[in-house]
């Protein structure tokens, strides 16, 4: 498929736009039902793993369709996606592209990621140029930034300069690329001599620069949020320090799931996602899994391929006036639920959110934390303090938190021990992820 012109692009970009504020939930559904059915009929023609699922079928309806997990992705690679693209070539391409510093797109024509979880499996993702484009484009109409904002010279921090991403520098964006391991004195010099006006990148990065406000000589107009769990506490502590509303954008490998709304709600991208909610153990809150099916994406499709996260959905409508829903809370990954025996000798699930708001809500000299269960009966809380002086009294207020929610399940928290070693980035994403299990 052809590179698409500027015109095209500012074609789908407006169309995008439209599409969130002005659509009701019958034409959102009518165009859903459309485009599913155009890639179903695709994958069938193209996909010789799906030409065998469907063999025999006629109509074929979602809920036919088998639940796709990470690890059945990745075994069945070659066979699901439809361009005769082989896993192994694609993984060594990648590898020995970050070892050179190099990021180029594979035969000229895909941006392939390459993400690997706490199992250290390897998933792949693959977009063709067009895929791409169309991607760059919601990006572009969805990123939240205020209109008021006219001149946009953004920091943008990425694990790595993925060449899905260059293409948003082509509406009037001045982009200056970072990674995650550039010093805190480095990234302030650059915001400075290139004047940049909005901050982008994980929260925990954005923590460290705004500990560095006031060495800032310029206005912050805007600052983005991704790539790891945003917590209220983080949120309240940045808006605070920059005196803007955090803009939230939710996204992965699956796609770009979610984005912020001109009155600040993060809304599930309805129109290029199909998004369905599997219910989870969730004794306290209104927790789901979510199965994602693009409604765009045929290079490597994704039908009803299972998130890792778990999130809860709000019930209302938004004030904003898009039909679209609203994500209410994203507790993180469902690998990181804490398991907690209840008095039955049963296993109960202890959910991400409710972890950090134990310890984030402890005391306000609480710098860093990361919480590690490393057993059924043993927990490793991280804790990093402004004044050691009230340790004690911080670690104890936790361990009261923590408990309050134990008892909603009738569970035992067993042993909770503390340090003051810095919290573990992940290796190979360099994210930093609060509530970690490790059994």
């Amino acid at each position: 498929m052809p590179k698409m012109n500027i015109i095209q692009k500012l074609f789908n970009i407006r169309k995008l736009q439209q599409q969130f504020y002005k659509w009701n939930r019958e034409k959102l559904e009518l165009h859903q039902k459309k485009q599913l059915k155009k890639i179903i009929n695709f994958c069938r023609k193209n996909s010789e793993y799906y030409a065998n699922l469907f063999s025999g079928s006629d109509e074929i309806t979602l809920e036919q369709i088998p639940i796709m997990t990470k690890s059945e992705m990745m075994d069945n690679f070659d066979l699901i996606n439809t361009r005769n693209l082989q896993k192994e070539e694609l993984v060594a391409y990648t590898v020995a592209q970050e070892k050179k510093g190099i990021y180029s797109r594979f035969q000229g024509e895909y941006s392939i990621g390459l993400s690997s979880g706490t199992s250290g499996n390897k998933a792949l993702t693959v977009l063709s140029q067009n895929e791409s484009e169309l991607y760059n484009c919601l990006l572009f109409s969805r990123n939240g930034i205020p209109k008021s904002v006219k001149k946009r010279r953004i920091l943008f921090a990425l694990r790595r300069n993925n060449p899905t991403f260059k293409e948003i520098s082509n509406f009037g964006i001045h982009l200056i690329y970072i990674d995650y391991t550039l010093s805190v004195e480095e990234i302030i010099r650059l915001i400075n001599t290139k004047k940049l006006n909005i901050l982008s990148g994980p929260p925990s990065l954005l923590e460290i620069i705004s500990s560095k406000k006031d060495q800032i000589d310029h206005p912050i107009e805007a600052v983005i949020s991704y790539a790891e769990v945003l917590s209220k506490s983080t949120r309240e502590k940045l808006e605070e320090i920059f005196e803007v509303s955090i803009i939230e954008i939710y996204q992965g490998a699956e796609g770009f799931i979610a984005s912020t709304c001109r009155c600040g709600s993060l809304h599930l991208n309805e129109d290029v996602l199909l998004i369905e909610t599997l219910a989870v153990d969730d004794k306290i809150g209104k927790a789901k899994n979510l199965l994602i099916t693009d409604l765009y994406r045929t290079t490597q499709p994704i039908i009803r391929y299972e998130m890792n996260d778990i999130i809860e959905l709000q019930e209302t409508n938004c004030k904003c006036g898009s039909c679209f829903r609203v994500i209410e809370k994203i507790h993180g990954r469902s690998d990181d639920i804490f398991h907690l025996k209840n008095r039955k000798g049963e296993i109960s699930y202890l959910f991400p959110d409710y972890v950090r708001r134990s310890i984030n809500q402890a005391s306000q000299e609480i710098e860093e934390y990361q919480a590690i269960q490393k057993a059924i009966d043993r927990i490793e809380i991280r804790l990093v303090l402004r004044n050691e002086e009230n340790r004690e009294d911080i670690e104890k207020n936790i361990i009261e938190n923590l408990n309050f929610w134990a008892n909603k399940l009738n569970a035992e928290l067993g042993e909770v021990e503390f340090s003051n070693d810095k919290p573990e980035r992940n290796p190979r994403s360099k994210k930093l992820i609060r509530v970690i299990r490790r059994f």
